[in-house]
């Protein structure tokens, strides 16, 4: 089950995802740190930002559109970084890392249970025995509660240099299948005076990981818990109210 066909926004995905709430931390935690790897990269929200901080960096995603944007932004600032189309459940880089990381949530779009553990363990391949994994996820008690079947406009951001505007809302619902939430995103660009421009479509999937299931997940897999979060400023996770669970994992 595809999450999300990230080619049919690529060229708007920078638009809208504008928010650095996590990026202090991933900075932070890189510090020190040899070989890192970056999964699940996208256009490099959390890359060039460490890259700028002078970490040694692998940037792995599965989408082409994708990685175009992150390698241009990467050369146009004179910086470098190993950039490697792949995805995260067949993931082979033959070496091993001081730290990976997983930001955005993105874990959760790998939705097939069997997938998640296939992921869980390629991961552990590349994870040196002193290593850390960081993978943060949503808190299912605090992101179900935003979760009613109806459309909602999520933002309105700028989308070119003529003045355009990006209207972006989607519907989610919560599937039959326990943990699976489906929906659509809804892309509108209008120029200065209004008028509709463009329209798209996306449709989304992502899974809810409970904390007592994710936690027999990477056990199985071979890793110990070290530390869970409940924000990026290292608060303690709270399962009532904690926004986002944040795991970190050693072997």
């Amino acid at each position: 089950m595809a999450s999300m066909d990230y080619s049919l926004i690529a060229d708007l995905y920078d638009s809208y995802v504008t928010t650095n709430l996590d990026v202090p931390f991933y900075v932070q935690q890189a510090h020190g740190c040899g070989q890192i790897l970056e999964l699940m990269s996208g256009t490099g929200r959390v890359s060039i930002p460490l890259l700028e901080a002078g970490v040694s960096l692998t940037c792995v995603d599965s989408s082409p559109a994708m990685l175009d944007r992150l390698r241009k932004k990467v050369e146009a600032r004179g910086l470098h970084a190993n950039i490697q189309e792949m995805d995260v459940c067949a993931l082979r880089l033959g070496k091993l890392f001081d730290l990976i990381l997983l930001p955005f949530h993105s874990f959760a779009e790998i939705v097939d249970p069997r997938m998640q553990q296939t992921a869980l363990l390629r991961i552990r391949e590349h994870l040196k025995p002193e290593g850390r994994f960081i993978c943060p996820l949503h808190n299912p008690h605090t992101r179900t509660k935003l979760i009613d079947g109806a459309r909602k406009v999520r933002g309105e951001f700028a989308a070119g240099e003529d003045g355009e505007r990006l209207v972006l809302s989607s519907i989610e619902r919560c599937s039959s299948i326990p943990g699976i939430v489906r929906g659509t995103q809804y892309y509108d660009i209008f120029d200065q005076e209004k008028h509709q421009l463009q329209h798209r479509e996306v449709s989304i999937c992502f899974y809810l990981h409970t904390a007592e299931s994710f936690e027999k997940m990477v056990e199985k897999a071979g890793y110990r818990v070290k530390a869970i979060f409940g924000d990026y400023e290292g608060g303690t996770f709270k399962a009532e109210e904690s926004p986002f669970m944040i795991w970190v994992l050693e072997l």
